[in-house]
């Protein structure tokens, strides 16, 4: 017991002498001079992160600024695309009284016309007339040139068609410039948009008056109180002729489909 004593003195004796030696050491020149040196380096160290916060501070600053320019960019881009600033492109729905809800917006509604079928020198092309015209005032009636209404002349575009009026809408394709009428097509290639499909329709080749290709929406409607026969500018089925047109693919006389695409 008395030993066990003696060794835990001897014990606590060594741990004084290092005590010491450490008071000693933090004395020393040497270590003094490194302890100068590390407090410098961490005063610098402080000062660099104090400016580093700072810059990071101006940083976030001008990325919000940054986000809000761009956010104002947008807006301003999409209100011009929902302008009526001229963007646009704009396009005939022949057999409907309204426009596609894919963005596109109605300009007017109205009924199909032309020149008359028997009329040698007869206009063309098929027109959207306006339900609401306006005259200009002290113009006298007449002229030699004359302009009817139009009517399907089958029921190859929908049921119950057959010399019923010829509804047309003219639409505004908002955000596109350019659109194509394809005929024998259904869907548009590539990334362009569809605005409608439908059937292909004209004048008949036995009439004197020429006439034009147009695409008569497949889900064509009617004019109400417009089923008599006055005839006019007519709607007909057209059919593709083998011959110079290539078949295969096309064969005879099918009936010609169209797609009015948007870009």
């Amino acid at each position: 017991m008395r030993n066990l004593k003696c060794f835990v003195c001897f014990l606590f004796s060594i741990a004084e002498i290092v005590a010491e030696d450490r008071r000693l050491l933090l004395n020393d020149p040497d270590v003094m001079t490194q302890i100068k040196q590390m407090s410098l380096e961490l005063q610098n160290l402080k000062q660099k992160t104090s400016q580093l916060e700072q810059e990071l501070t101006q940083k976030s600053s001008e990325v919000s600024v940054m986000k809000l320019d761009l956010g104002s960019a947008k807006n301003e881009i999409t209100q011009l695309k929902n302008s009526n600033s001229g963007f646009g492109s704009v396009y005939t729905r022949w057999g409907r009284k309204d426009c596609p809800s894919n963005g596109t917006e109605l300009v007017y509604t109205g009924v199909a016309g032309g020149g008359y079928l028997g009329n040698t020198g007869a206009a063309a092309n098929y027109v959207c007339l306006p339900h609401d015209p306006d005259f200009i005032h002290g113009d006298t009636p007449g002229g030699s040139a004359t302009i009817y209404g139009s009517e399907y002349q089958d029921n190859y575009f929908g049921h119950n068609l057959y010399d019923n009026d010829v509804p047309c809408a003219v639409c505004r394709a908002v955000t596109k410039s350019s659109v194509v009428m394809i005929p024998g097509k259904t869907k548009c290639y590539g990334d362009w948009n569809l605005e409608f499909f439908g059937r292909l329709g004209a004048g008949a080749d036995s009439h004197s008056a020429a006439s034009e290709f147009v695409c008569v929406d497949q889900q064509a409607q009617y004019i109400e109180g417009g089923g008599a026969n006055h005839n006019g500018k007519l709607f007909y089925k057209v059919g593709a002729k083998c011959g110079s047109l290539p078949c295969p693919p096309y064969y005879d006389m099918a009936p010609v489909s169209c797609v009015v695409c948007s870009k």
